[in-house]
């Protein structure tokens, strides 16, 4: 049968095909590598955002600790001039370094508010070790406040302050006198006499350690306590001693009686203050009203 229309006839190369398959596969590779550089990018904004707000919160809080590192060393100050120290090695900056150093931790959070290629590392390690070394000064500071404290009460402890006998007066002061053994002879008086009833008590005025008890030359039955601290006292022409060397006595602790042993003209008590080795006028150590 005749046809009614002549047919069309497509001739494909097969250079054609490769060449169409080819610019295929280079479109797609270059379209997952634009939408993945897309995804990273986003990811990337999205994960500085939150270290950049992390930033910011560690910028707040050591800004924060800051703020609790000034506190303390006011509160250094005031408990320094309250126990009347000195300011101390680890607190006696002057003022311009100290509000340098404030000024500069206030510009700490300007750091991190930054881009990220203008924030130097360098200088976040130098704050950070700053604030270091910051509060181990504060705490060494305490340290040596807790420190003198404890030594002040073991001072205070070891400072004679009270009288060495009760219901007494005092009938020789300390310093030059006239002997009262009737020769018309001055010489100098290292304590005072206190005058009493045989057997009173006597008292040791500050915490020691009895260094000596026993008879001595001039003085009778004596005893001698060091209280450390450059402090040491004397009480001589005792009766009936009640310590012996090496005892510890607190003070108001009686450690003998009153008696007349010795190069004495009557019944009293000889007592002596010494200071770095040197007498002092006791008048000085208790409330005197007689």
């Amino acid at each position: 049968m005749p046809r009614s229309s002549a047919g069309y006839r497509i001739k494909v190369y097969p250079w054609l095909i490769l060449l169409f398959l080819f610019f295929w596969l280079i479109f797609t590779i270059y379209s997952i590598f634009i939408v993945t550089r897309y995804i990273d990018y986003n990811v990337t904004k999205a994960d500085n955002k939150i270290i950049k707000a992390k930033f910011a919160l560690i910028a707040e809080e050591v800004a924060h600790n800051r703020k609790y590192l000034k506190m303390a060393r006011d509160t250094d100050l005031q408990m320094r001039k309250m126990l009347g120290m000195q300011a101390g090695k680890h607190i006696n900056l002057p003022a311009g370094i100290e509000q340098a150093k404030e000024e500069r931790g206030l510009s700490f959070k300007e750091i991190f508010s930054q881009k990220g290629d203008n924030i130097d590392e360098q200088e976040i390690l130098n704050y950070l070790k700053e604030t270091n070394e910051l509060a181990q000064d504060r705490l060494a500071s305490f340290q040596e406040i807790a420190w003198f404290y404890a030594n002040q009460r073991n001072i205070k402890d070891a400072t004679p302050s009270i009288r060495p006998t009760d219901k007494t007066r005092i009938t020789s002061g300390f310093g030059y006198r006239l002997s009262p053994f009737g020769t018309y002879v001055a010489s100098y008086h290292y304590g005072l006499d206190f005058a009493g009833k045989p057997g009173a008590k006597i008292y040791a005025t500050a915490d020691g350690v009895v260094r000596q008890t026993g008879w001595a030359q001039g003085y009778g039955q004596t005893v001698l306590i060091d209280h450390g601290f450059g402090y040491s006292t004397l009480y001589g022409h005792l009766a009936d001693i009640k310590v012996k060397k090496g005892d510890r006595v607190r003070r108001g602790q009686t450690i003998a009686a009153m008696g007349t042993t010795g190069r004495s003209t009557g019944v009293h008590l000889h007592y002596e203050v010494w200071k770095d080795g040197t007498p002092v006028n006791p008048r000085g150590y208790f409330n005197n009203d007689k």
